[in-house]
């Protein structure tokens, strides 16, 4: 099962921030999209998301047409996205925030099911699961918006910048859980300031240029690419 991303043009008004690109996410896969800031990685996952209007374009997902569907919708349909900035409903409390990730869901059971699963995954949300978000640290905050996306059981996860203003530690840890749930069969696009990071994971990767795609394949080779390591590893 593949979202299948052909030919995508995104304009903030009469500036063209996408020109074309096209991507392939496959379940049980990581599939990485990195680039330097402003190049369209946010933008290719809001397009996804349904949240941003094609300019020209298709996106389908396990035989449906995404394009021209609400962004409720493309989320029941199995494609989910954790924002930048992770986005939690600061006054509202962990566990209020995982039951809000279900809310296009109605079987109860499974949903309780599912906030085992998560605090599972994450410990620490378990022993906060009665704080406020707000109140939570940054990488607390990051395990929440993962874990709230679970909720509505993605079946292609839109990560953007997950390791964003987190501490090694943690940023490894998240990565951990990011693997595991890809090895139970759930797709993810990871967009990653943390070039290296997002290489080393994905079996596939493609790196965008202000708009379009100008490298695509398998991450270890792209992590051995001179042009890569020159402009996004530092080397």
């Amino acid at each position: 099962m593949r979202l299948k991303v052909k030919n995508l043009h995104i304009s903030y008004g009469k500036i063209e921030v996408l020109k074309g690109i096209s991507l392939e996410i496959s379940q049980g896969k990581i599939t990485a999209l990195v680039g330097a800031n402003g190049a369209g990685k946010s933008t290719a996952l809001m397009a996804i998301s349904g949240i941003l209007p094609l300019k020209e374009g298709s996106m389908e997902f396990d035989g449906k047409t995404l394009e021209r569907i609400r962004p409720d919708e493309i989320t029941a349909s199995g494609v989910v996205q954790v924002p930048e900035g992770r986005r939690v409903f600061r006054r509202l409390t962990v566990f209020e925030n995982l039951q809000l990730g279900a809310f296009l869901r109605r079987n109860d059971h499974t949903v309780k099911e599912d906030i085992e699963r998560v605090f599972t995954l994450f410990p620490i949300l378990s022993k906060r699961k009665s704080q406020e978000a707000g109140t939570l640290s940054g990488g607390e905050q990051q395990m929440l918006a993962i874990a709230r996306a679970l909720m509505a059981r993605p079946k292609i996860l839109l990560l953007d910048e997950p390791s964003l203003g987190l501490a090694p530690l943690v940023v490894e840890k998240i990565f951990d859980v990011l693997l595991k749930i890809q090895s139970e069969g759930v797709g993810i696009l990871l967009v990653e300031q943390n070039a290296r990071w997002a290489l080393e994971v994905a079996s596939w990767a493609y790196v965008i240029e202000t708009g379009r795609i100008v490298l695509e394949g398998p991450g270890s080779q792209l992590l051995m690419n001179d042009r890569v390591r020159s402009a996004y590893l530092g080397e």
